[in-house]
């Protein structure tokens, strides 16, 4: 069967293109005739249905589809050609187009029945319309697409292979841009499973890649990318960020692809997790390192050598032994190479016996070289080194320097030795304090043997005299320091009480535990008696039991700084005690020290307990008053005071009444001074004044009194510069004989011309000369000036005459065995030309330098007087001992002798008795005609006084001596007799 003719098909089909509503119309005879041919040639399936669904049209590629002839295709529906169920399916659809009007795309199967074969193809199926737009059938055209879709098939089995391939490989496979940042542009899915991102974030960030790489290693990672133009493959590891934050380390395979014209277009790579790896390898450099640290630190000498005692290495310590700064210079040597070299035989037999016997040699002692050329000893053993297969290799070896050690041991003897021998006791307890061991010396200090004590707590030789607190505090520094030393009181078996000196240590195991306490001491009992005998010697007074200068000076800076902390006042008082002297110069030293004792007990009644009460030699004390700032309170003690010393004191069994006053000077802390110096002095200046105002007063310090003592330190100053100026001069004051009226003698007398003061009083600077210490050089001045004016007048007069010159217990005590009797030999002087005057006071005190000096004056020729005579305490054995020549009577009897029978009968008892005793008398003061007749009928020898003269210059004395110029042989004949 043909195809229908062209007249029938354009009947159905009168036009060729579909309209807009997607409906094809028949197109022309003349059309349709032409285009047969050309579909024909068309390898497309075309083909048209009837409403019925039976073909009308085909073309050539139909025909062969169906291996049919055209007559069995045309008027047959899909039936004839396809089985049942592909046929239903096929007129299904032609009939959706046929009956919706809608043109279909699609993919169809169809099995040829002829041969069975499936055909896979894309038909497009549009309804066909006449000119009353009625549809009159369909039209369709299919593609063969069986080979695309079998090879979509494959491609598809490919991708799931592939992916599957790819999901379960350990390896992430990735394409990215070949310029930084490097984006990707492929990630395989497993990289969810690895790093738990999603592919999708992944590619979607440029530089998601880069980002995550860590800080540390970004750098080097990114630097080697850039360096693909030498190479075109890379091999990374670095560390990538896991999206729960940790990291984990990547191996990254990085290949460039490059064009023809050799630039790089792509790069392509996998990578893979390592972490694990990584970490092993970490831990294996660590163990390593491990390894080297604890051989390089340990406390031994580790080396290997190889068969022929050749070092493969050793430890760091080993190589300083050497002589060696690293391991790595020993490796390679022999002992001989070594600083070892005379122990390098030895060294080598040892290996080799251990090489060839297998049997290693074990703790044994030989000797090494160091490299300052000492010899040590060590303690060496050494083992066969065997590889994997245990063959022998060479030889292990370890030693220790014992040579410390060893020292020890002859220490621990030692000390074994003087643990038994020891003069010190010494107390072992373990670690709960119950005595282990004693030695021989504990025994002998504390007399308990070991059987006493062994097993108990030192506690049982506790004195009682520490309290808790004492044992508490010790305890406390033995636990943190390890240590304790100190002073202890305890019981020796006998009962008594002794001092110890203590050391206690604290034995630690290697653990730090306690192991045991050792204790050494020695008994310092007597040390301690001695100690405090020489405390008290240093810091007493030995007489009253009073604290002494010293103690007192530091007591005061004590309490000073004490009130300044609490800001609080507080008072210093100096005592003076008046006429102590007299008493001491009078009863002697035994009654003055017993009054002293007794005044040391009276003022400490008068204080508290706080108060600290001192002597500060002689008849001088001082009392500090701490934390006292009422006036009141400090004016009541000083009153108290003042009266508790004015009750008599008995001295002797004769229960004499002897009465003593004092002068007190009170310094307040901080208004008179902040420094114990300040006050002592503003004190002692308080109680001067407390003296010049009459004694038996207390005086508080002023400021005018600091002025006093400016200008006794100016007039001081003033004193020294008056010497070098000469500004000291001599007077003389003429003594005459009285019953001849003739100066046969003449007292020298200092005087002071200051430049700015004028006459300045001997009361004021002589005081000043002794404080100061220039009495000795003013001394010498005046008897050096006697002298030579002596000499001056017996030369112009031609007759001797005596001058008397004063001299004080200062000045006695600096003299030099017969310096004045050398003086005047050396002047060709005689040494009765020089009479040397004295106090009463002074002669009474009988020290043995003023014994010394008159008995010197008594041998030389040089006479002595006793000035003011009749005002102090006398003694007449004195007189005799010392064969005083004058006794010059105080003028305060001569002023009232007109006046008062009481005071002639006094100067009479007085010449009488000196007469007896052949001793010339001076009556001092002498003013008047009447005094001077009075004296001449009591038989007085000399006179001085203002009757006659004042003290005058050289010059003027020198004039007076000219008016009895024609007396010169009976004043000559008065001084032989005299």
């Amino acid at each position: 069967m043909k195809n229908l003719p062209p007249e029938k098909i354009s009947a159905f089909l009168t036009q060729s293109e579909p309209d807009s509503a997607g409906i094809v119309t028949v197109p022309s005879m003349d059309l349709i005739s032409g285009m047969e041919t050309i579909l024909d040639q068309n390898s497309t399936y075309i083909f048209i249905k009837d409403i019925a669904g039976r073909y009308i049209f085909v073309n050539q590629a139909v025909k062969e589809l169906f291996n049919k002839p055209l007559e069995e295709i045309i008027g047959y529906d899909d039936s004839h050609f396809f089985d049942l169920g592909l046929s239903n399916e096929l007129m299904l659809n032609d009939r959706h187009v046929i009956e919706q009007g809608e043109t279909i795309e699609r993919e169809e199967k169809s099995i040829v029945k002829s041969t069975g074969e499936e055909i896979i193809y894309w038909t497009v199926k549009k309804p066909v319309r006449n000119d009353q737009n009625e549809i009159i059938g369909m039209c369709g055209i299919s593609t063969d697409i069986t080979e695309r879709k079998r090879t979509e098939t494959a491609l598809c089995t490919l991708n799931k292979r592939l992916e599957f391939l790819l999901s379960s490989s350990p390896a992430v496979i990735y394409t990215c841009k070949a310029e930084p940042p490097y984006a990707a542009t492929f990630v395989s899915n497993n990289l969810t499973q690895m790093l738990g991102y999603t592919a999708e974030k992944f590619l979607s960030e440029p530089d998601f890649w880069a980002e995550h790489i860590h800080p540390q290693d970004r750098y080097r990672v990114l630097a080697s990318l850039c360096d693909f133009s030498t190479h075109n493959k890379h091999i990374l590891e670095y560390r990538f960020k896991h999206c729960e934050g940790h990291w984990l380390w990547m191996r990254d395979v990085i290949y460039a692809v490059t064009n023809p014209e050799g630039n790089h277009t792509e790069l392509i790579g996998y990578f893979i997790e390592i972490t694990d790896r990584k970490e092993k390898e970490q831990a294996l450099i660590e163990s390593r390192n491990l390894l080297k640290t604890v051989i390089d630190t340990a406390p031994v000498r580790i080396f290997w050598k190889d068969l022929e005692s050749r070092f493969l290495g050793c430890n760091r310590a080993f190589a300083q032994d050497a002589g060696e700064n690293c391991p790595e210079k020993i490796i390679g040597k022999k002992d001989s190479q070594l600083i070892w070299k005379e122990q390098a035989t030895r060294y080598c037999n040892d290996d080799q016996q251990v090489i060839r016997t297998g049997i290693p040699k074990l703790d044994y002692e030989e000797p090494q070289t160091t490299p300052n050329g000492d010899t040590i000893c060590l303690r060496t053993s050494k083992v066969p080194l065997r590889n994997a297969d245990d063959e022998i290799i060479g030889v292990l070896g370890v030693y220790q320097d014992i040579t410390k050690q060893k020292e020890n041991e002859d220490c621990m003897a030692m000390a074994a030795t003087i643990y038994k021998l020891s003069n010190e006791a010494i107390m072992v307890t373990d670690e709960n304090n119950l005595i282990m061991a004693i030695n021989p010396a504990f025994t002998r200090i504390t007399g308990y043997e070991l059987a006493d004590v062994i097993g108990k707590n030192p506690r049982i030789f506790q004195s009682g005299r520490h309290n808790n607190s004492f044992y508490k505090k010790m305890w406390q520094k033995l636990q943190t320091e390890g240590h304790w030393q100190g002073e202890i009181w305890d019981c020796h078996k006998n009962g008594h009480v002794h001092a110890k000196w203590l050391n206690i240590s604290v034995i630690l195991n290697t653990d730090n535990s306690v192991y045991c306490y050792v204790g050494q001491f020695s008994d310092i009992t007597e040390k301690k008696k001695q100690d405090e005998l020489l405390f008290k010697q240093a810091n007493y007074d030995l007489l009253t039991g009073l604290p002494n200068r010293n103690f007192f000076k530091d007591r005061l800076t004590r309490e000073i700084k004490k009130s300044q902390r609490n800001d609080q006042q507080m008072s210093l008082l100096f005592l003076d005690l008046d006429r102590f002297k007299d008493i001491n110069d009078t009863l002697g030293h035994d009654k003055g020290d017993k009054l002293l004792r007794e005044v040391a007990l009276r003022l400490t009644s008068c204080v508290r307990k706080t108060d600290t009460i001192a002597r500060l030699g002689g008849d001088e004390f001082a009392i500090i008053l701490p934390e006292i700032d009422d006036k009141a309170r400090i004016e009541a003690i000083a009153r108290n005071i003042i009266h508790k010393l004015s009750i008599p004191f008995k001295l002797d069994k004769k229960q004499v009444n002897y009465y003593i006053s004092t002068s007190i000077g009170i310094a307040v802390y901080p208004g008179d001074g902040i420094d114990m110096k300040t006050l002592m002095k503003h004190a002692d200046q308080a109680m001067y004044a407390a003296k010049l105002a009459g004694r038996n007063r207390f005086n508080y310090f002023t400021r005018s009194m600091q002025q006093a003592a400016y200008e006794k330190m100016v007039l001081t100053h003033d004193l020294r510069q008056a010497l070098s100026r000469n500004e000291l001069q001599v007077y003389y004051q003429p003594i005459l004989d009285l019953r001849h009226g003739l100066i046969c003698k003449a007292e020298a007398l200092l005087r002071w011309k200051h430049p700015e003061r004028g006459m300045i009083s001997p009361h004021t600077f002589i005081p000043l000369a002794e404080e100061s210490g220039l009495i000795q050089q003013i001394g010498e001045m005046v008897f050096t000036t006697t002298v030579a004016n002596i000499k001056q007048w017996q030369n112009q007069f031609g007759y001797l005459l005596q001058v008397s010159i004063n001299m004080s217990v200062t000045q006695l005590s600096s003299l030099k065995k017969n310096q004045l009797t050398d003086y005047l030999i050396q002047q060709e002087m005689p040494g009765n030309c020089i009479n040397v005057e004295i106090t009463e006071s002074l002669l009474l005190k009988n020290t043995p330098v003023v014994k010394k000096r008159l008995l010197e004056f008594l041998n030389d020729g040089i006479e002595v007087s006793i000035d003011d005579f009749g005002t102090g305490f006398s003694s007449l054995s004195y007189l005799k001992k010392f064969d005083i020549d004058y006794l010059k009577i105080d003028k305060s009897f001569i002023q009232q002798l007109a006046d008062n029978t009481t005071d002639s009968a006094l100067v009479n008892a007085i010449v009488v008795m000196a007469h007896k005793l052949d001793i010339k008398t001076i009556a001092e003061g002498v003013e008047t005609e009447l005094q001077r007749d009075l004296l001449v009928d009591i038989g007085c020898d000399f006179e001085q006084g203002f009757r006659y003269s004042p003290a005058v210059t050289v010059e003027e004395f020198t004039l007076l001596l000219q008016k009895q110029q024609n007396q010169a042989e009976k004043i000559q004949d008065l001084f032989d007799r005299h």
